[in-house]
């Protein structure tokens, strides 16, 4: 009588490894056959060879829990990639399968070094993860890592990365950062506003030292100006500024540009090469879509176009004459019903608004051609004048003018 044998298995290695915190697989098996002096070629090679264990092939999982000697339910915790929707029904609500919103990034070696590890390993994190906030170390790279614990506005970047990701999603945040990132790019490229980064890269890059358009360290020095623009394109009311119709939300607006990312910049100045101003042309169209303000990621902008019907009935309704019921309020656009057709508005107090909404255009219109500047005497912030705020203008926020007339007062009272 001939017995069946039990299928082989593959053989424990002499040494052992205890899996990181979310470690990838292919980084764990790396460190495994650099604990027991082989190649990591070879031993994903032995892995992954199908014909290895007979009769049948040794599921992915299996393998590496017969290598490493750890159970299958102590990798499955530890390594997130090797979890299946079948397999994660008994792990804990943390253990769950991975989505888009992760990534595999370089362990800060710093974190590796309190573990007792000196070899590079790589695990899975957030999409908003550029640094560890532990040690201040850049990780955002396969492998070079640089301090930034110098510069704080880059850690408090990371902290306002992950908050606004918490508020709004990361699919919205990556789109926002996405176009934040076109913007100063762009400017950068034509010399404008630079100063800050340029002041940033200087701390990062050692004596002497150069760069180019990937270095990880010209990444960094420029997160802080695109995260403050992110924060910006990311929320949806701050977003709808300049669509509202109203002058007050435009200019708001601009100067929530020139206080993040681009100081002194002047909309009325800017050419149709502007990144801004063709984000806006862009914009208003955008919303026209069914799909907007956001779509998701790897979804493309689609909208369904009027038929030629509805072309012909809106070119119809456009060609036609105006009646009384079609005719709207110039400032408020309430129907003007049974009235002369050379009325404009509804009352006498849109026509008073719709005359001081142009004397309001037409002061900013002055005050744009004009490079005459102001300086706060408390803070020293300069502002165009008439453009940011009035004419007559003496400082720049209701703080500084309550810190002046504190100033005032000690000296009265001296």
């Amino acid at each position: 009588m001939i017995s069946h044998l039990p299928p082989s298995r593959l053989r424990r290695l002499p040494h052992t490894l205890t899996p990181l915190h979310r470690e990838s697989w292919d980084s764990y098996v790396s460190r495994l056959a650099k604990a027991n002096r082989i190649s990591h070629l070879v031993l994903h090679e032995h892995i992954n060879d199908r014909h290895r264990v007979h009769p049948a092939p040794l599921p992915l999982l299996d393998a590496i829990s017969h290598l490493s000697g750890h159970p299958r339910d102590r990798l499955l915790k530890a390594l997130p990639d090797l979890r299946t929707s079948d397999l994660v029904r008994g792990l804990p609500a943390a253990c769950q399968l991975l989505d888009d919103g992760w990534h595999v990034q370089a362990v800060c070696t710093l974190c590796l070094a309190a573990k007792g590890v000196f070899t590079q390993a790589r695990h899975w994190v957030p999409k908003d993860t550029r640094l560890c906030l532990r040690h201040g170390r850049w990780t955002d790279t396969y492998h070079t890592q640089f301090d930034v614990s110098l510069l704080p506005e880059i850690i408090q970047a990371q902290r306002d990365h992950r908050r606004l990701v918490r508020e709004h999603g990361w699919q919205t945040v990556a789109i926002a950062m996405r176009q934040a990132a076109g913007w100063c790019w762009r400017w950068w490229d034509s010399r404008r506003f630079h100063k800050e980064r340029d002041r940033r890269l200087k701390l990062l890059i050692p004596p002497g030292g150069g760069t180019y358009r990937e270095d990880p360290r010209l990444v960094a020095s420029s997160y802080p100006d695109i995260i403050a623009l992110t924060g910006l394109l990311a929320s949806p009311k701050l977003r709808n500024l300049p669509f509202t119709g109203r002058d007050r939300d435009f200019h708001l607006f601009i100067s929530e540009v020139r206080a993040r990312a681009a100081p002194g910049y002047r909309y009325e100045a800017a050419g149709v090469a502007d990144p801004l101003a063709r984000w806006i042309e862009e914009e208003r169209y955008y919303r026209t879509l069914p799909n907007h303000p956001f779509p998701m990621p790897n979804e493309p902008r689609t909208h369904n176009p009027d038929t030629l019907e509805d072309l012909t009935r809106r070119l119809n309704a456009i060609l036609a004459p105006e009646s009384d019921s079609q005719r709207q309020c110039v400032s408020c656009g309430t129907r003007l019903k049974d009235a002369s057709p050379r009325m404009r508005f509804c009352s006498t107090v849109c026509r008073s608004r719709n005359w001081r909404r142009q004397q309001r255009q037409r002061a900013l219109r002055d005050a744009s051609s004009s490079t005459k500047q102001a300086e706060c005497p408390v803070c020293g912030t300069t502002w165009m004048v008439g453009s940011d705020r009035r004419r007559d203008a003496r400082y720049c926020s209701h703080r500084c003018r309550e810190a002046a007339f504190r100033q005032r007062k000690a000296v009265e009272d001296d």
